[in-house]
């Protein structure tokens, strides 16, 4: 079965320079590539739920002073060197 798709402009930049790393011999190999490399881990992580994901509008993002939280860090020791494991 042959297809033909239709890539924006952005989207072909991104096949033709998967094209020249892989030396895929055309765009329609690299597509072919990145599909058989790349469906089944999208397929079986695909988890986007409507009812628990759903649209959000912009009353959703409006920052008040009572939905911003403050980042919160640990204070480092100091007697850390890189050159010793981590006990954990």
């Amino acid at each position: 079965m042959t297809s033909r798709i239709v890539l924006d402009t952005d989207t072909r930049a991104i096949v033709d320079q998967i094209q020249g790393i892989t030396k895929a011999s055309s765009p329609s190999h690299a597509i072919a590539l990145i599909v058989s490399r790349y469906a089944k881990h999208l397929l079986g992580t695909w988890e986007l739920d409507p009812v628990r994901y759903p649209d959000p509008s912009l009353n959703d993002f409006a920052l008040s002073a009572s939905t911003f939280i403050e980042p919160v860090t640990a204070p480092a020791p100091d007697n850390f060197r890189f050159d010793e494991p981590i006990e954990l």
